[in-house]
């Protein structure tokens, strides 16, 4: 049977199709029409973190429909069963402590009474742009700590020293492995492919910016200069924003491989 992320992951395309006609407009009006061209570049900025936006929303209401249909609360995660506890604890404070107690009853309630989980208490609590922290916590709320550093040094970095072609051809081939391997459940994505790099050995350091997490500050500064009325001047070239894009589709793509085994690595399959 389909999933809901592999419906999801199909849908990309046709949900960056309003980008891509802004794209071919924009170089229809490059030359001939100055004050078009520049407001339609304006508008590409805005767009591609808004979609960026959406998506992790909608990835993960996809694979919370998908856990839902296939496996019971008691086969998720200790951090996933955390999670969705405090939904019914609110805020930690300093008067009602950490709430563990609660927290660990909640939990066997649940897994005798077999509930289906919903998916907000997995979302940022409130509606903020796509920032590296905003993917950081979705990611920590289904128990995967560290998405950046842990992707930083694979071959998801090497997207940023293609253009063009280059990363299309990798967009295709991400999306190729990416549906082949969440078309049905348990999703059968691996960690091979992204080549991670081995830090066992290497003595800690002081924790750097990722070039992802660089990517989308600036990314979301752009935005928020043109959002916000700071800038009304277009600096960007469309070929650099189609390459913007571009990138952040490739993202898109191997954020759904990376959650879709860390995923199938904590849930208990032997009993699903």
């Amino acid at each position: 049977m389909s999933t809901y992320l592999l419906d999801f992951v199909e849908q990309l395309d046709e949900k960056w199709k309003e980008v891509d006609i802004l794209l071919i407009e924009a170089i229809k009006h490059e030359e001939s029409n100055s004050s078009l061209y520049n407001a339609i570049c304006r508008s590409i900025t805005v767009l591609i973190v808004a979609h960026l936006e959406g998506f992790t929303k909608d990835l993960v209401k996809a694979v919370i429909k998908d856990i839902n249909q296939q496996s019971k609360f008691g086969q998720l995660s200790i951090a996933m069963q955390r999670t969705y506890c405090r939904k019914y604890i609110g805020e930690i404070t300093e008067k009602s402590g950490s709430n563990d107690f609660k927290i660990k009853q909640l939990v066997t309630k649940f897994s005798d009474i077999e509930c289906g989980i919903s998916h907000e208490p997995f979302l940022s609590s409130s509606n903020k742009n796509p920032k590296p922290s905003v993917i950081h916590n979705i990611f920590e709320n289904f128990g995967i700590m560290d998405v950046f550093n842990t992707l930083s040094g694979s071959i998801v970095d090497e997207i940023f020293s293609d253009s063009g072609r280059l990363i299309e051809n990798k967009i295709v081939e991400s999306k190729k492995y990416v549906t082949e391997n969440v078309n049905s459940f348990p999703y059968a994505c691996t960690l091979e492919r992204l080549d991670l790099p081995d830090n066992t050995n290497k003595p800690k350091q002081k924790k750097q910016r990722t070039l992802w997490q660089s990517f989308l500050d600036d990314i979301n500064q752009q935005r928020h200069e043109v959002a916000h009325g700071n800038n009304f001047e277009n600096g960007e070239s469309v070929r650099a924003l189609k390459t913007r894009k571009n990138k952040v589709v490739y993202f898109q793509l191997e954020l759904v491989s990376f959650m879709a085994f860390k995923l199938m690595d904590s849930i208990k399959l032997d009993d699903i």
